[in-house]
C-alpha cells in the first residue's frame, strides 16, 4: 500500500453523512446515482457535482474536481487503470451500498468514514459496518500521475504493521511508545504511511 487519502468525494461524503440533514441529503445523493443505472453510470461526476460539493466547494473549484473525476477517474478512452475500466459502475455500486448501511434504520444515519487506499492490486470498493459508523475503502493500484496528497483530513492518520527489512521512516514501537530502533533487519515494524505532496494542477482545489 502507497498511501491513503482523503480526497474531495471521501470529505465531502463523510461530513454530508453528520449533518443536521444527512438522511435527506443522502438520500438524494442514492436517487441521483440510481438515475444513472440504464446509462451504466456513465456521468457520475456530475451527480458528485449536483448533491456533495455544494457547501462544501465553490461552483470554481467543483468544476475542476467534476473535470477530474470524469478524465482519470470514470472515462474509459482517459481514465487511469485502463485495465480496470469502466470503473464508474464498481464506484456507483459500491457507494450505493455504502448509502444503504448508513441508512439503514430509523433516525439518524450512521456516519459514513472513507478513504482512498492506493496501490491495491485491482480496484474495488470495500464496507465495513458497525453500529456506530460506515467505513468506506475505495482501493486502487497507484495512479499514473501522483498529483494528490495523503490523508487530507488533521483528524485522520494511517498506520500499518508488518515484516519487513530496511529503515523505514515514521516508525514507532507500540509496545514501548518510542521510536523503532532505525536498523535494517527483517523484523515486525510499525509506521505511519506517509503523505506525498499535493501536485501544482490541484493544489488549490483540496484545501
Amino acid at each position: 500500500m502507497d498511501s491513503v487519502a482523503k480526497g474531495p468525494v471521501t470529505r465531502c461524503l463523510d461530513d454530508l453523512s453528520v449533518r443536521p440533514d444527512a438522511r435527506e441529503s443522502l438520500v438524494a445523493l442514492r436517487r441521483g446515482i440510481l438515475e444513472l443505472r440504464e446509462q451504466s453510470y456513465r456521468g457520475l461526476e456530475g451527480v458528485f457535482a449536483t448533491y456533495l460539493f455544494p457547501g462544501f466547494y465553490n461552483a470554481t473549484q467543483a468544476e475542476h474536481i467534476t473535470r477530474y473525476l470524469g478524465t482519470n477517474w470514470f472515462s474509459q478512452e482517459t481514465g487511469w487503470w485502463p485495465a480496470f475500466q469502466p470503473i464508474a459502475p464498481i464506484y456507483a455500486t459500491g457507494l450505493l451500498q455504502t448509502l444503504d448501511l448508513s441508512l439503514s434504520g430509523e433516525g439518524t444515519p450512521r456516519p459514513i468514514d472513507s478513504y482512498w487506499i492506493i496501490g491495491h492490486e485491482q480496484v474495488e470498493l470495500i464496507n465495513l459496518a458497525n453500529p456506530r459508523q460506515v467505513t468506506l475503502l475505495i482501493a486502487t493500484p497507484s495512479p499514473p500521475e501522483l498529483a494528490l496528497g495523503g490523508i487530507m483530513s488533521v483528524s485522520s492518520e494511517a498506520w500499518v504493521t508488518l515484516r519487513r527489512a530496511g529503515r523505514t521512516a515514521n516508525e514507532i514501537d507500540p509496545t514501548t511508545g518510542q521510536p523503532g530502533r532505525g536498523d535494517t533487519d527483517l523484523r515486525v515494524r510499525t509506521f505511519r504511511i506517509q503523505s506525498r505532496a499535493l501536485g501544482p494542477d490541484i493544489r488549490n482545489v483540496f484545501r
